[in-house]
């Protein structure tokens, strides 16, 4: 069975290996397409080979012997990360701090491959789309959760920092929430966005290249702040913030762009507040799904280009092109 592994480098490679049998509480998975996720770009220091892909759609070919909810030929799709149900804080009504999270990163099966295993109970049923968009409810259901932590209203002014697909996908439920203006911040030339963009319907582009945030005029003030991109960016994201705004993020920066700081006394006085946003565990994938299939998100118009397993090494380079938006690979 092929499989894409990643080095620390960043280099991938196809290697044939043998799945292990389905656990009991498992499914197995012929993969139909798998989406690269900004975070599979990212290099590690690890010298290791690793497994990688997690934004799957899938047809089961097998089910562990506690599994009754599915069977061979549904078509599914895949939460990287599920809470258990279990737990206390799962009983409590609080899944989103579960402690004992289910995931197919802890049984070290990935998308890129021709065939995985999953925990059941990360498995979401289907229908009336493609696969290639289906794959896509995985970084939806992680818009959706930073969207919600921002708290946007009819009353909302909102920018979003960042305009990957989970910014512009943040955008445009905040387009559908009734926003009262919805801009974007990022780089020009980053076209195939762009465009998207200007579907959505947003209010103006904010290029950081052309003028700081700071220097941008909005012609409103601007209460509700997302932020996709890295942290570095988040005092910016606070100076332009009108006071009692809110900042929601889900960037990650990594070694080099994790880390910033700020005026602590303004960001207190301007009452701003930030929240995190982490979605492990996913918990709105089913929603995630009706808004593909409503419309609410164009996801056909999301893939900018679709790879073989062979060429993932190639999916992987235009992945990082400026002109990228939403690469799928294809086993």
């Amino acid at each position: 069975m092929k499989t894409a592994f990643k080095t620390g480098s960043g280099s991938v490679t196809l290697r044939d290996i043998e799945l292990r049998e389905t656990g009991i509480n498992e499914i197995r998975l012929k993969v139909d397409v798998c989406g690269i996720c900004g975070t599979d770009l990212h290099k590690t220091d690890s010298p290791k080979e690793s497994k990688f892909g997690h934004e799957v759609a899938g047809t089961v070919i097998e089910v562990g012997a506690a599994v009754d909810l599915f069977q061979p030929g549904d078509n599914v799709v895949l939460d990287s990360s599920t809470p258990c149900g279990s737990c206390d804080n799962c009983h409590n009504g609080r899944q989103e701090l579960c402690t004992n999270i289910q995931s197919i990163f802890h049984i070290g099966s990935f998308g890129f491959a021709e065939e995985m295993l999953a925990p059941a109970i990360s498995a979401i049923h289907y229908d009336g789309l493609t696969p290639e968009v289906a794959c896509l409810q995985e970084p939806l259901g992680v818009a959706i959760d930073v969207f919600k932590l921002a708290d946007i209203s009819i009353d909302s002014n909102v920018l979003v920092i960042g305009a990957g697909p989970i910014g512009l996908m943040a955008a445009a439920l905040a387009r559908r929430a009734g926003a009262r203006k919805v801009f974007v911040s990022d780089f020009a030339n980053r076209c195939t966005r762009m465009k998207y963009a200007e579907k959505i319907g947003i209010d103006a582009w904010h290029d950081p290249s052309v003028a700081s945030l700071g220097s941008f005029d909005f012609g409103c003030g601007i209460n509700r702040i997302i932020v996709t991109a890295p942290p570095i960016v988040l005092p910016g994201a606070f100076d332009v913030a009108v006071k009692g705004a809110i900042i929601a993020f889900i960037g990650i920066g990594g070694e080099n762009f994790g880390q910033c700081t700020f005026d602590a006394d303004r960001f207190h006085f301007k009452k701003l507040q930030l929240r995190a946003s982490f979605a492990s565990p996913a918990l709105y994938g089913p929603l995630a799904l009706r808004y593909l299939k409503e419309g609410v998100v164009d996801g056909d118009a999301m893939i900018s280009h679709e790879f073989g397993l062979d060429n993932i090494a190639e999916a992987m380079n235009a992945a990082a092109l400026p002109e990228a938006l939403k690469v799928i690979v294809r086993p």
